[in-house]
């Protein structure tokens, strides 16, 4: 255990851009990717709008579901330990997504990839807060680098989900998304050999304290719904933002450039909001997250439903393009919001279980998500009617979460 603190204390950045690999193979490639391969799969398979935003939700319902057995993992295993084998099933899940056009098999694997997927998130943040802890003076830092994995995924995905599926298509083919999500499963592979070591060293075990159930849930009542609306009106715009951007006429590498810039601006977000992280005990970034959200979900929305798509103007492509780079410099934000929450108003041992209970919120929010998206684009032929709900939620999100104080008592 000795060499263990002593690689983390000298080595902190390299341990959470490890980490931060872990991140980018957990969303940004195997759940958050899944926005670039909804065109292209639902063109080439025919579903309707209900049919992509049930993968999601199939998706999400694996995320809660490896929330609510986190505990069981941690009680059996060390962190690391978790953290490890879990990217090791998520990269063979990321695989297993090209090798059937059987939508019952895509639904099975999306769900199972969100649970593989929630014991990399949780684990990585419970690890990155503890690395935090050995270096107060960078822990914001550490938590940023670590978020921004997301980030540094989708714009991998961005930059190569596209390029694989062309480079398919030159080759005659059949189903060429197949390919990309093959290619980038192989990207992902060598993220999880670049992270496997500093992790290694990462060993901890968690005490049975900290999953003593003592934090009530009426103390963060507000926060806990501001979080639930969070998932619940996010999911929608990183499931359905690009074929949103396609159907107001944005085209090729476009396309590319609004996810990548979406990517990028998530890698930023910790620089963005660090200090507000490190000063707000209460429930003000989730509020101000879930706003900045909200307004960047009715940017594309209005442009889709009063723009005139045959003639896409400079003006509204700026428009569009400044609207990726405010819903990613906040989404992860917004997990960073709980999770820092958690840190100012609980002791340690609560630290576990207090980001579970968010984790749940967050997951329960969601499920449901894209299912309502999605159908009410196939109701009304536009995804600006769905996208619009998403961001009303959003912004009762924001209204909510700003209600929540500080405890005070909690030390």
């Amino acid at each position: 255990m000795q060499n263990s603190v002593e690689f983390q204390q000298k080595y902190p950045i390299w341990c959470a851009v490890a980490l931060a690999f872990g991140a980018a193979i957990a969303l940004g490639i195997s759940r958050f990717s899944y926005t670039l391969f909804l065109p292209l799969m639902r063109e080439d398979l025919h579903w309707n709008y209900f049919v992509s935003g049930n993968m999601n939700t199939a998706n999400a319902i694996g995320y809660l579901v490896g929330a609510l057995t986190c505990n069981w993992l941690f009680d059996r295993s060390k962190l690391h330990q978790v953290f490890l084998w879990a990217t090791l099933a998520t990269i063979f899940l990321i695989a297993a997504s090209g090798f059937s056009t059987n939508v019952y098999l895509i639904f099975t694997i999306r769900f199972i990839v969100g649970a593989t997927s929630t014991w990399i998130f949780v684990s990585g943040g419970a690890l990155a807060a503890k690395i935090g802890v050995l270096h107060p003076d960078r822990s914001g830092w550490i938590l940023g680098i670590y978020y921004g994995g997301v980030g540094f995924g989708i714009v991998l995905a961005s930059l190569l989900v596209h390029e694989f599926n062309s480079l398919a298509m030159d080759h005659g083919l059949e189903h060429p998304w197949k390919y990309a999500w093959f290619g980038m499963a192989i990207v992902a592979v060598f993220l999880g050999i670049a992270l496997f070591r500093p992790v290694k060293a990462l060993d901890y075990s968690i005490a049975s304290a900290h999953f003593n159930q003592r934090i009530s849930m009426k103390q963060m009542l507000p926060m806990n719904v501001g979080y639930f609306l969070y998932g619940l009106g996010y999911i929608g715009y990183m499931t359905f933002s690009v074929a949103l951007v396609r159907e107001i006429g944005l085209q090729g590498s476009k396309l590319d450039y609004f996810y990548g810039l979406l990517g990028i601006f998530i890698m930023l977000s910790s620089k963005i909001w660090s200090k507000k992280l490190d000063q707000k005990k209460d429930g003000y970034v989730l509020g101000m997250v879930n706003l900045v959200l909200a307004i960047a979900c009715f940017i594309p929305t209005l442009i889709a439903l009063f723009g005139d798509h045959q003639n896409v103007e400079i003006w509204q492509i700026i428009l569009i393009f400044v609207s990726a780079m405010m819903f990613g410099s906040s989404i992860v934000t917004a997990v960073s919001s709980t999770t820092a929450f958690v840190k100012h108003n609980f002791p340690q041992e609560d630290w576990i279980y207090g980001i579970r209970i968010f984790t749940i919120a967050f997951a329960s929010g969601q499920i449901i998500g894209p299912v309502i998206v999605g159908y009410l684009s196939d109701l009304t032929g536009s995804l600006g009617i769905g996208l619009l709900f998403s961001a009303g939620i959003l912004l009762l999100g924001s209204y909510i979460s700003f209600q929540q104080k500080a405890i005070s008592a909690a030390h």
